[in-house]
């Protein structure tokens, strides 16, 4: 194959091509250095000492015991941090974020970095679980044995992470995450119409990827370097250096591999700036790693929720009202809740909509994004009470979707890119086998179990933003491709091979990707599924200009020379040359919505005698646009499918009533899905490419797996019971009770 670049002619086509991941074999092979495998000269390990109460004030510690640990260095308070650290609660990194809720445009750009508590800055305790003490040793294990030595004295307070709505204080916060979270537009139902008025709940859910947060700070005169299990390396450098007051460009960050983010990963927290504040203030690198409890309490969760949803339809099924009134919980200081009403704003046409959030402080840990924030929750209660209503109208559940389609989104005033929903309806009812005519709940049964069958929408939306790739072309080596974008699983790393071994018509195993370092060009966090559409035009961009270079420098030599490129460097004297191509983001100039859609298809069956409920089947078909690569897509639809399991049945973060203290923040009590809990799964891909909203007519689609398999799952179970579960997860006591 020839390396000349422009002669794609001869190479096959990378897009659309199920390829491996090109990182693949260093992860299964244990060659990837995630953040805590980086062992430097004379590194320290550092352990937090977490709060037993959910509200106190700190009256002192007793420290001898856990100092005279074999190998400790230092142990570090409220009472010496802002002296010997740096780290205080005037320092404008650390600063609260508190108390305006709803600010975060998440969906028009990159959220501000707040930490979302501030540990060792006051004697107050926010909830339990909160960092009050760090311990820094020469190992792990001491640094582990001295934190659980370390005594605090503390004069309880009330505290309290039950929501209740009819004692607590809520607000209605305004603009959140690219919407407003107070919608009204009142609407007169016809007389005949029918009604459906039902409360939905979900509980709170831990990200738990399968790498722990973790931070390796190594300061030196000149400024800092550091390994971090990041989404985003730009804003971690951000507010790392704003916490040490020192220049951006003085922090080098790195965060190679990811093992995973789902959103905890998205925000900054504090042990991210605590590592470096710690290096500097001892002369020698620092490893901060969290623990699996800490992952549940110090680096955000899906708060639970409460959502009432009323439907209002004429007989024949078209809605003419959808009421979503979601009441929700957030930390004493954090600005985060759970928007759950974002799809219903859009997702169906009616002429009445009402959708209201309401949020109270309460004194947990602080929420954060999770795979499909607002999106996730909020899907299971509206697709729920759609399956409701089509039984209360004898419809099927597909037929009273396909009657309230709509043509456009009315809530942003705007046409769709593309829509190809009823695409997603038509073709995954074919894949699946969905019965022509709705039957009654408990039709069907095979041998010992009942058999159900259940369906739901998913939407989510397809933003972009700007991003920068470059490409360093070597005598010596590889092609190189270098971008700060982060990949935390979702292939980012082998669909950036593709594209540019398309643009420049190269072999992509001649191709080198690297990704998630301050030393390369900016790229949005990863998050909000927006990676893909934001990198790959940029990687475009930047192929374009390397062959206009290439061509500038001379006619090149035959294609059957493998090294055409390279002659001509060599001609031109150059050991390298260096092209920087960048993306503007979303469209400009159009007035368009980007979204994705989708539906899920799901076959349950439940042993009632033992209340065991297992997925046996699910059909995802999905319109993301142009796929880039099958195999590493799929993948990503089968994820959030697992997810949604776990949301449906098992994932349940359970609060102490009166101590307010989480009881499971372990995977031994906090169950998730394991290989025998995962069915058969089919992901359609439907119609094709988004022409309007990138040169690839490709959109993200790292959570749009999620939304909606949970509705399905319990809609399935209502059609093998005849019950009718609204509160997750749904568990062996609600079959049998």
């Amino acid at each position: 194959m020839s390396r000349q670049a422009g002669a794609g002619g001869e190479a096959a086509r990378q897009i659309g091509a199920p390829r491996s991941r090109v990182d693949g074999v260093a992860k299964v092979t244990g060659r990837a250095a995630y953040a805590a495998d980086h062992a430097l000269p004379a590194q320290a390990h550092a352990w937090a000492v977490r709060s037993p109460v959910a509200a106190g004030t700190i009256l002192g510690f007793a420290l001898a015991e856990a100092r005279a640990v074999a190998g400790v260095i230092a142990i570090y308070t409220h009472l010496d941090a802002a002296q010997t650290l740096g780290w205080s609660a005037d320092n404008p990194a650390l600063a609260a974020s508190g108390e305006a809720l709803g600010r975060q445009a998440m969906a028009q750009a990159e959220p501000e970095p707040p930490p979302f508590y501030q540990p060792l800055t006051g004697p107050e305790i926010l909830f339990a679980g909160q960092w009050i003490a760090v311990v820094v040793a020469e190992t792990p294990e001491a640094a582990r044995e001295a934190a659980l030595l370390v005594r605090a004295e503390i004069a309880p307070a009330p505290a309290s992470a039950v929501l209740d709505r009819e004692t607590d204080s809520f607000v209605s916060p305004g603009f959140f995450f690219g919407a407003e979270m107070q919608v009204a537009r009142p609407a007169a139902p016809p007389a005949d119409a029918v009604t459906l008025a039902e409360t939905y709940a979900t509980p709170a859910q831990f990200h738990h990827p399968m790498e722990p947060s973790a931070t390796v700070a190594d300061w030196r005169a000149d400024g800092v370097t550091i390994h971090d299990s990041t989404q985003g390396v730009w804003a971690a450098r951000a507010f790392i250096a704003r916490s040490l007051g020192i220049e951006a460009d003085r922090v080098s960050l790195h965060a190679r591999y990811v093992g995973g983010g789902f959103g905890c990963k998205n925000q900054m927290w504090p042990h991210q700036a605590l590592a470096a504040h710690l290096s500097r203030a001892l002369g020698r690198p620092v490893r901060l790693q969290l623990s699996r409890a800490d992952m549940s309490v110090a680096s955000g969760h899906r708060s639970q929720t409460s959502q009432d949803v009323r439907l209002t339809a004429a007989p024949d099924g078209a809605l003419q009202a959808l009421a979503h009134v979601s009441w929700l919980p957030t930390s004493l200081r954090g600005n985060f809740f759970e928007p759950c009403g974002l799809n219903s704003m859009l997702l169906y046409a009616t002429p009445g909509l009402d959708i209201r959030h309401h949020v109270a402080r309460k004194s947990i840990p602080s929420p954060t994004v999770f795979r499909g924030p607002g999106e996730t929750p909020g899907s299971f209660a509206l697709e729920c009470a759609l399956d409701e209503l089509a039984r209360r109208l004898d419809v099927d559940p597909i037929a009273l979707r396909r009657r309230n389609y709509a043509m456009r989104d009315d809530y942003h005033g705007r046409d769709w890119s593309a829509n190809r929903l009823a695409a997603c309806y038509e073709q995954g009812a074919a894949a699946f086998g969905w019965p022509q005519a709705p039957t009654p709940p408990r039709a069907r049964r095979e041998g010992r179990e009942r058999v159900g069958i259940g369906m739901a929408t998913t939407a989510y939306p397809a933003p972009a933003l700007a991003a920068t790739v470059r490409l360093r072309l070597r005598r010596d080596g590889p092609l190189a491709v270098e971008t700060s974008a982060t990949d935390i699983g979702t292939g980012m790393a082998t669909i950036l091979a593709q594209a540019v071994a398309d643009g420049l018509g190269w072999p992509i195993d001649d191709i080198v990707v690297r990704l998630a370092s301050t030393d390369y060009p900016d790229a949005p966090t990863a998050g909000r599924s927006k990676s893909t559409a934001s990198v790959l035009p940029a990687a475009a961009e930047a192929c374009r200009m390397l062959l206009e270079r290439l061509r500038a420098l001379g006619p090149a030599p035959a294609p059957e020379s493998n090294r055409a490129p390279f002659h001509l460097l060599d001609a031109a004297g150059l050991d390298e040359l260096v092209v920087e191509g960048s993306s503007t983001g979303m469209p400009p100039g159009t007035d368009l919505s980007f979204y994705s859609f989708g539906a899920h298809f799901v076959e349950v069956r439940v042993d009632e005698a033992l209340g065991r409920v297992r997925v046996s089947r699910v059909v995802s078909a999905l319109d993301c646009g142009a796929i880039v690569n099958p195999k590493t897509a799929a993948s990503q639809i089968k994820g959030g499918i697992v997810f949604g399991i776990g949301m449906a049945l098992m994932e349940k973060g359970e609060f102490h009533p009166a101590a307010a203290r989480l009881v499971n923040d372990n995977l031994a009590d906090y169950a998730v899905p394991v290989h025998a809990d995962v069915p058969e799964m089919e992901v359609i891909f439907v119609g094709g490419a988004d022409e309007r909203f990138n040169a690839f007519g490709a959109r993200g689609l790292g959570e749009i797996g999620l939304p909606g398999v949970a509705a399905a799952i319990a809609n399935a179970v209502f059609d093998a019971t005849g019950k009718r579960i609204r509160s997750l997860p749904i568990t062996p006591a609600d079959i049998v009770g």
